[in-house]
């Protein structure tokens, strides 16, 4: 994984970008997403956003400002959000020269496309939210970056409370909140800025704590350090929340008041 922003190439010519908005419907976070993948071809030649109308609607002022087309789900008992936008996706790929295609959303349904576009020699990014991407998905993708919502502390005499969005992956990144969207109403209080921070992805945990890989338990505070060397933790941050976001890779011992970290494989 790589932070936002980061870690692909800069000499692709064209791009695709794909939305799951039933999945990844923070507004503010898919807007640093579609400013994040501008810069990584020369063109965004797709900029498809598919969910059902409600969650469409919760993102339309980051879709107008960017240019992206919805696509609702039609009306049958089951959502076709996954379904249309797998189809899109391959026709893209088979009908122009795509050298990148970002899908964002965590939905392990993805799997098959991404494996296939990878076999067809496309560049396959994920962008998700922290809390909705499955396990294992750096498997899948060259790079999966994640996105963490932060809540703001309310200013007294508030009653505004202001999404800030967060995280991509490795290399930290802070990112201030731009000009307000299209249609948005402004608050009368200011509101607080928004922020994309990186959180590390398993390979880059593994990276600065190879050691993990024999299996055998590391001390937390040996990890802590080492991460915090290598600027993938903050100086006054704890590993343990960190490795809590892998439960499928890394085990806490003991499980109540934890002080070592062991990998999974």
């Amino acid at each position: 994984m790589s932070a936002l922003g980061a870690g692909a190439s800069t000499t692709a010519k064209n791009l695709a970008v794909f939305i799951d908005a039933d999945n990844l419907n923070d507004a503010t976070a898919l807007d640093h997403v579609l400013l994040t993948v501008r810069a990584l071809a020369d063109r965004v030649v797709y900029r498809r956003a598919y969910g059902r109308p409600e969650s469409l609607k919760s993102i339309h002022a980051v879709l107008w400002r960017h240019g992206v087309r919805p696509v609702a789900n039609l009306i049958v008992d089951k959502t076709t959000t996954d379904s249309a936008l797998v189809i899109d996706a391959v026709e893209a790929v088979c009908t122009n020269d795509i050298d990148i295609v970002a899908i964002c959303s965590g939905d392990a349904d993805f799997v098959p496309l991404a494996t296939w576009l990878r076999e067809k020699g496309c560049r396959v990014l994920c962008y998700s939210l922290a809390n909705k991407i499955f396990a294992n998905s750096e498997s899948f993708y060259d790079d999966v970056v994640l996105l963490d919502v932060v809540e703001p502390e309310s200013p007294p005499d508030s009653e505004a409370k202001v999404a800030v969005p967060a995280q991509a992956s490795p290399r930290q990144a802070t990112v201030a909140s731009a000009e307000p969207l299209p249609n948005q109403v402004k608050p009368t209080q200011p509101a607080a800025p928004s922020a994309v921070v990186a959180v590390p992805s398993v390979k880059k945990i593994l990276a600065v704590l190879p050691e993990l890989r024999t299996k055998e338990p590391l001390h937390l505070s040996k990890a802590a350090r080492k991460l915090r060397d290598a600027g993938v933790l903050g100086e006054k941050s704890s590993s343990t929340p960190l490795f809590r976001r892998f439960p499928a890779q890394f085990e806490l011992l003991p499980p109540e008041q934890p002080n070592t970290v062991k990998y999974r494989g």
